[in-house]
């Protein structure tokens, strides 16, 4: 479930954008915290933040194979489903029947490093996901979770992005970028900040200044700190 102090941060990051999170992440040293442009995306017309739900699963899993049923189970209201599929190319991972499931226990949306079916359902549900490809083929002939609610890693614009359950998820138009929990709290300051930055920044060139001139008054993320 959502503590009221993770609450309170999604509410803050109501009022931020995606970009102005990565700006700031990657100046703190957070480079690796940017979902790969080898993402589409559905339904995004409105920004999607949450804490994540971590799954992972692998072709050929063995006795490590837990049935489905247990992802629905450890959805929670406000929880993005984030599913580490290790590079499975046999399927879709997800489809209709179980986004409605989880959309009952209260998921909100999806990051999928795979396959979906069923996509025109997720927009009737209205749940935004993020996803590697399309087909018809269901892909559990083949493919099982293994695990749930622990560290998974999925594909990354600078590298493997690592997601630790919990870590807020923050989606938009322009792309997906995961803050680590631990480090919530000074990244959302510093972002609220940069923010502010940049709409002083854009009023100026509004008035018809130019941008160099109006980025010499308004200095960009020179209040940010790497992070130790």
């Amino acid at each position: 479930m959502i503590t009221d102090n993770t609450q309170a941060l999604i509410n803050r990051l109501n009022t931020l954008e995606a970009a102005v999170i990565a700006d700031v992440m990657v100046a703190m040293g957070f480079e690796s915290h940017v979902l790969a442009p080898s993402f589409l995306s559905l339904g995004l017309n409105e920004r999607l933040i949450g804490p994540a739900i971590c799954a992972k699963g692998r072709v050929d899993a063995g006795i490590d194979a837990k049935p489905t049923f247990e992802l629905d189970e450890s959805v929670y209201p406000g929880g993005i489903v984030v599913i580490d599929a290790d590079n499975c190319q046999k399927g879709a991972l997800i489809g209709d029947n179980m986004a409605i499931s989880m959309k009952n226990n209260g998921a909100i949306g999806f990051i999928v490093d795979g396959g979906i079916r069923d996509a025109v359902e997720f927009l009737t549900l209205k749940l935004p996901i993020f996803y590697k490809y399309k087909t018809p083929i269901n892909a559990h002939k083949f493919f099982s979770f293994t695990d749930f609610e622990v560290p998974i890693s999925i594909d990354g614009i600078w590298g493997a992005v690592t997601i630790n359950p919990g870590d807020l998820i923050i989606a938009d138009t322009d792309g997906c970028s995961i803050i680590p929990l631990q480090h919530a709290e000074q990244i959302i300051t510093d972002s609220e900040i940069h923010q502010q930055t940049e709409n002083s920044i854009k009023s100026a060139l509004e008035k018809g200044e130019t941008r160099k001139n109006a980025s010499a008054k308004f200095p960009r993320l020179q209040h940010v700190k790497p992070c130790s």
